[in-house]
């Protein structure tokens, strides 16, 4: 079988990574680390000078190897919009490497595909009540996992950086550092308390990007090791128990990085207790393992669907907001019809029929706050609030899509609008379109239009709506919001209704 190497180069604010992997099976061809941590900082811009040093060398590497194929990554927790695009373009003059920043819920979604692809016995594990920990620079995801499927994600506000910066303020002023530490993790952990108020049952807890951990734990030949409540109650014990000294000649570490350690314990063993795990299975599996996975998909060598993790996402916050469950499915079943109908007309592609979907869940969760100007509500909440797996700028598509997909239509007059890219304008204005219309098709919430069909003219787009019922209101509620559809792709959308036959 002839390799399909593929580059990945994936950088955090301590360190970079090249991996060439063979997609064919994800095996590893290449695998080389430049840690660039200096002066005790988690910083980018105190680094660029090796980082760009390191990116130089990386892009060598990958021409030795002959790899035409490569991307290269950065993780965003650290930094605002602005300064990644500052910090971007610096690189790029540098090396001619464009970065895409990865935002934290899509390093959350990346690592839990990751896992559930590469994890021996994920399946068997995942089976019982399975809680997924993993690290980061600036926040912690606990994501949690039950018959085998996906539940539900939560973002804790206590990463690397945070930890570091905390446990080096509190050393010298406190007689008991590690009592101050433990009470300060357990304020970030207090909103999860009645999450789990109610769970009996014990679980399995998998940690990831344990980088110390795992250095020490697990065998060398292996991408796991699971650890049983009472070992690691021990190690536990010896860790906030020991001095820094000990730390460093156990985990075979230097000063830099020893101060993570006992944070990550104290934050490890309140996760444990939280979730009542009774194995802790450390693992090696990271961010990069994930973006292989998803450049297999995008040429064709892996069939695997992780969409499942973003949708379930989104209708667990459309639930957290009480929105209706019977109107936002048949919302998004006559929406999905008309994207899947109009193709020749939006050229729209997978992605952005899954960002249609994710918009027909979300719309009204603005409702929660106030129904009147409901949808910019919506809007504000998602620009808040990431949904998993989705880049900034697809957040940004479908909260716009929410602001829009009711009484108020995309404007140059309209700040908002106005200040997009012209790509994703479109993109707003056509998926908008979609959802106003399905919206008022069941504008009375009562569900009396399951069924369409559509023929489109030359200059007409013919819906047809399948009820026996009084649909007056959502013919009153089409006339009004199949506007912008016509403004948009010149076609004028027509409503009729159809008997059904008994």
């Amino acid at each position: 079988m002839v390799k399909k190497l593929y580059g990945i180069i994936y950088m955090t604010p301590r360190q970079l990574k090249l991996s060439i992997v063979d997609l064919n099976d994800f095996s590893i061809v290449e695998d080389v680390t430049s840690n660039f941590y200096s002066n005790h900082t988690y910083e980018y811009q105190h680094n660029v000078q090796a980082i760009t040093m390191a990116l130089n060398g990386f892009l060598l590497i990958l021409k030795e190897y002959g790899v035409k194929n490569y991307r290269f990554w950065g993780n965003q927790q650290s930094l605002d919009d602005i300064s990644a695009r500052y910090l971007g373009e610096q690189i790029y003059v540098r090396t001619t490497l464009k970065v895409h920043w990865l935002n934290t819920s899509q390093l959350t979604y990346y690592k839990a595909a990751a896992i559930i692809t590469h994890l021996d016995n994920f399946k068997k594990i995942s089976s019982s009540l399975t809680f997924l920990l993993s690290l980061g620079s600036e926040r912690v995801s606990l994501s949690q996992f039950s018959n085998q499927k996906f539940a539900s994600t939560w973002n804790i506000d206590l990463g690397s950086a945070q930890l570091y910066d905390v446990n080096v303020a509190l050393k010298p002023n406190m007689n008991n550092p590690i009592a101050v530490l433990d009470d300060y993790i357990g304020s970030k952990l207090e909103h999860l308390k009645h999450v789990f108020a109610n769970q009996t049952m014990p679980s399995n807890l998998i940690l990831q990007d344990a980088l110390i951990i795992n250095k020490k734990f697990i065998p060398y030949d292996q991408t796991s090791y699971t650890m049983p409540l009472e070992e690691f109650n021990n190690l536990y014990r010896k860790v906030t128990n020991a001095s820094d000294q000990f730390l460093m000649d156990y985990f075979e570490v230097d000063e830099n990085v020893i101060t993570s350690v006992t944070s990550y314990f104290l934050l490890l063993h309140k996760i444990v207790k939280l979730t009542k795990a009774r194995n802790i299975i450390l693992t090696d599996i990271t961010v990069s393992d994930g973006l292989a996975i998803e450049r297999a998909q995008r040429i064709g060598l892996r069939k695997q669907n992780f969409d499942e993790l973003i949708l379930t996402t989104a209708e667990n916050m459309a639930t957290r907001y009480l929105t209706s469950k019977s109107h936002r499915k048949n919302v998004t079943l006559i929406a999905m019809h008309l994207f899947d109908q109009l193709k020749k007309l939006h050229h729209l592609g997978k992605r952005e029929r899954l960002l249609l979907q994710v918009s027909c869940i979300l719309a009204d969760i603005g409702n929660y706050i106030n129904q009147q100007g409901h949808y910019n509500h919506s809007a504000y909440i998602l620009q808040s609030t990431k949904v998993l797996g989705l880049s900034n700028t697809e957040n940004l598509i479908i909260a716009e899509i929410a602001r829009y997909h009711s009484s108020e239509s995309p404007s140059s007059n309209d700040t908002h609008f106005r200040n997009l890219d012209p790509d994703v304008q479109m993109k707003v204005a056509k998926l908008s379109s979609f959802l106003r219309i399905a919206d008022a098709l069941d504008d009375s919430r009562e569900e009396k239009i399951r069924k369409i069909s559509v023929s489109l003219r030359e200059t007409e787009l013919i819906i047809f709506a399948y009820s026996n019922q009084n649909i007056a209101l959502e013919q009153w509620s089409f006339s009004n919001k199949a506007k912008l559809f016509e403004k948009v792709f010149g076609l004028k959308a027509i409503l009729k209704q159809r008997r059904q036959l008994q």
